[in-house]
């Protein structure tokens, strides 16, 4: 799997710009390359992210998700292992303070990938 580079550095901003809520979006692409994100409405908090699954396009393919976590921890919480397991195959958890390195892929099992920035 491969993600663009200007998709993780608008990600990165975009979580600078909602913290110290959580961010949350679908991820999206083709052939193997993440190249967008689709972005749905929620509700938000310091510590929790609440979707309307509804509201996904129909049809869409979604290779997983990518989330905040306002602290400075990388690592799934059992919430988000829920979500993993319901959502694609990647997860990205971007954490603060949201610099260049500071974002962890997970499977939807919530182990640790290795993701090729393109």
């Amino acid at each position: 799997m491969k993600i663009m580079k200007e998709l993780i550095n608008e990600l990165l901003e975009i979580c600078r710009d909602t913290h110290p809520n959580e961010f949350f979006a679908f991820l999206t692409g083709n052939r193997g390359v993440i190249k967008e994100y689709i972005y749905i409405p929620f509700k938000q908090g310091r510590d929790f992210v609440s979707i309307d699954t509804s509201l996904l396009p129909l049809g869409m393919k979604i290779y997983g998700t990518v989330h905040s976590h306002p602290s400075h921890s990388p690592n799934p919480s059992p919430q988000d292992l829920s979500t993993f397991s319901s959502f694609g195959r990647v997860h990205i958890i971007v954490y603060y303070p949201y610099c260049k390195e500071c974002w962890r892929a997970f499977d939807s099992s919530g182990n640790a990938i290795f993701i090729d920035v393109v």
